[in-house]
């Protein structure tokens, strides 16, 4: 009796298993296939911060960088791995790092040695409106100079790439260039590396007209042309000779045409029909309306005295 019962027991349970077999399936799938270890699965930068406890939670601020915002710039210099752990060091005004710094300067990369020094003490200055604009400029650096395999880059190309990882082109850029035109010559992209090492105001302008060129050149080229540059410098072409194969035209050809289109035009119109040059209008149109108006209320009044009238 009981080897009679063997079949059907068996009969009971293929039922079951086959019933049962795709989500048995699936879980044998799941627990067999071997999960990617963290380590491959990391793909924005990593960072090690050094900091004073009372800077400790700016750190921690600093750490929760949007990992959108680091893709955006490894995307723009053309990384698929972010390379190496960066350090950061956050520098009140008395610490070394801070007084070897120019006043001016509110944050500084040491791309050789994958660290940045962010100064929180200083005010900050254009180009950047807060320290996290400063820790993403700088992130750009370093991202920029592992792209080039270490190479050297004008100043000019560094800046204006880790300029356009951190801001869009808005009212105040395009009032900054208009000045930055009107108040000096034009100058070459040789001059514009050395505005870099000057006095703040120089290096505001400096920093303008890098971005300026370097959305230049993006809009009259394609927009990958920043991580193929870096790609072929990477190879080992000097970069006139990347930027001329990439680009097909010579810096200086590149140079002539910037300042070709910055004709009276293309300076004052962007920044005439601004969304913050229509409000200022509106402002002062307003205000010059107030002003008549009081001086209107000014001379009835006097007319009244002069007619004896109580006032």
């Amino acid at each position: 009796m009981k080897i009679a019962n063997i079949p059907i027991k068996l009969n009971k349970f293929s039922r079951l298993i086959g019933k049962n077999a795709l989500p048995l399936t699936f879980l044998i799938f799941i627990l067999v296939i071997p999960q990617p270890s963290p380590l491959l699965a990391t793909t924005s930068p990593q960072f090690i911060f050094e900091a004073p406890e009372s800077l400790e939670p700016l750190a921690a601020h600093l750490q929760e960088t949007n990992p959108a915002s680091l893709q955006r710039i490894m995307d723009l210099v053309g990384l698929e791995h972010p390379g190496p752990t960066i350090r950061v060091i956050l520098a009140p005004n008395d610490s070394p790092p801070a007084k070897d710094a120019p006043v001016w300067m509110s944050g500084y990369a040491l791309s050789q040695a994958s660290t940045i020094v962010l100064l929180t003490d200083r005010v900050l200055t254009y180009p950047n409106d807060s320290l996290n604009d400063v820790f993403l400029h700088e992130i750009g650096h370093i991202l920029v100079h592992r792209a080039a395999g270490g190479h050297s880059l004008p100043r000019w190309f560094d800046e204006g790439l880790a300029m356009m990882t951190v801001r869009s082109w808005d009212f105040e850029d395009r009032a900054r260039l208009v000045w930055a035109m009107v108040s000096g010559k034009e100058i070459s992209l040789d001059e514009l590396n050395v505005l870099f090492v000057q006095d703040d105001t120089s290096v505001r302008r400096a920093y303008v007209l890098a971005h300026a060129f370097t959305l230049d050149l993006l809009e009259h080229t394609q927009r990958d042309v920043p991580k193929k540059i870096l790609a072929k410098v990477k190879e080992g072409l000097s970069f006139p000779e990347a930027f001329a194969r990439v680009t097909f035209m010579t810096l200086s050809q590149a140079e002539e045409n910037f300042w070709n289109r910055q004709t009276l035009w293309d300076r004052w119109i962007p920044v005439a029909t601004s969304s913050g040059m229509v409000w200022l209008t509106i402002t002062a149109l307003a205000f010059w309306v107030w002003r008549k108006q009081r001086q209107r209320n000014t001379a009835i009044k006097q007319q009244w005295r002069e007619d004896d009238w109580d006032v």
